[in-house]
């Protein structure tokens, strides 16, 4: 029987958390995850109110993007893509293999996959 590799997993939506307290919390996942070297890991983010409002999230995705322009990361993917093999951003990912397989199955909005 093949075990299956679980993603280390951070929440950043617990009740009450304000998008600077996130920010500051994946500021330091992001640290410690590179001082451990390189891999893969997933933010919880949630994907917002039934208001259509994801105001970790968004924030999530601009911090990972300015990291991965600073080369503080290799890549993030938006958990909605994960199971899109031929999008632009599941394509732009460099560590898509490394996802477990019902990452892949059963996207998730409300979490962010970063490669470090």
């Amino acid at each position: 029987m093949v075990e299956m590799k679980r993603l280390k997993e951070y929440d950043l939506h617990p009740g009450g958390m304000r998008v600077d307290e996130a920010l500051a919390r994946l500021e330091r996942i992001v640290s410690q995850e590179r001082a451990a070297g390189e891999g893969v890991f997933a933010v919880v983010t949630g994907h917002g109110s039934s208001g259509g409002t994801a105001l970790i999230k968004d924030a999530v995705l601009a911090a990972c993007a300015e990291y991965k322009r600073l080369r503080h990361i290799r890549g993030f993917l938006d958990g909605f893509y994960a199971g899109d093999i031929f999008s632009v951003q599941a394509l732009d990912f460099p560590d898509l293999h490394a996802l477990p397989p019902h990452c892949k199955r059963s996207p998730n909005p409300g979490v962010v996959f970063i490669a470090v």
